[in-house]
């Protein structure tokens, strides 16, 4: 079978792959080129992403926008993450759950 491989043309990188969506990926995360970056744009933060999914991220964890809550079921306990593993490991080292 005839393998067409595409390399990555960057001094002194090896990439090769067998998929061009492959390569432009590459590219993108590992050399910065055709980059389409994603802003953040609260007052003050610099914050930029390569991923529209990071930046999101990076919203709700820094800037609390569109934070789904978890909050601890436990009685009497105000415990709240904006993650569900960290209420998960919070019911294991404060409930012993």
């Amino acid at each position: 079978i005839d393998v067409r491989w595409h390399h990555c043309d960057q001094d002194g990188c090896d990439y090769k792959t067998k998929n061009a969506g492959h390569l432009k990926s590459h590219k993108q995360n590992i050399h910065d080129i055709d980059v389409r970056w994603h802003h953040c744009d609260q007052d003050g933060c610099d914050y930029k992403a390569k991923q529209a999914c990071h930046l999101k991220a990076h919203k709700m964890m820094v800037h609390d926008i569109d934070v789904r809550w978890h909050h601890c079921d436990q009685d009497g306990c105000d415990y709240k993450a904006k993650r569900a593993g960290n209420l998960k490991m919070h019911k294991q080292h404060v409930h012993d759950i």
